[in-house]
């Protein structure tokens, strides 16, 4: 007689063990895509997909919280916020990390309109690695961001 296999990592009751592989792919590309058309609109449109505690890196050294100064939601409601015009995901992975948690992480082309004081119609292209993490939030019942950082590129390269 075979002993019984040991239980698995993740607990029966919690939320990633009731997702299959492929809904939680869907369900956090989902979140990570509504998060980018909130910011077609407004920074504060992001606001809440963003756990309380969600720290932001981004390029040139920019790292915010609800600790830093200016913190994320002054940053995220400022009359400085330029909305993004498109943008396009690629090679998207999605990784569980434990049974409360899953990184996303994605190449990602967007364009903004140019940050000038004049009337410049010219866009700016933006490409990134991207990585988010998403928790699972007890009181809010679903996930939210609470990590986020974006490297930037010049080229693609191929490998």
């Amino acid at each position: 007689m075979k002993p019984p296999k040991p239980p698995s990592p993740q607990s029966k009751h919690s939320p990633l063990s009731k997702m299959d592989h492929s809904m939680l792919h869907d369900t956090i590309l989902a979140l990570e895509d509504a998060t980018w058309r909130a910011l077609l609109h407004s920074g504060s449109d992001l606001l809440p997909f963003l756990s309380r505690d969600c720290i932001m890196l981004f390029p040139l050294g920019l790292k915010i919280s609800a600790k830093s100064e200016p913190n994320l939601e002054e940053v995220m409601k400022s009359d400085a916020f330029v909305p993004w015009k498109r943008y396009k995901m690629s090679d998207v992975q999605i990784t569980p990390l434990g049974s409360e948690a899953v990184l996303i992480s994605y190449r990602v082309k967007a364009t903004r309109q140019h940050i000038t004081k004049d009337d410049d119609t010219r866009q700016d292209e933006f490409k990134a690695l991207i990585s988010s993490t998403w928790r699972k939030d007890p009181e809010a019942g679903k996930f939210l961001m609470c990590f986020h950082q974006q490297t930037p590129y010049e080229e693609d390269l191929d490998f």
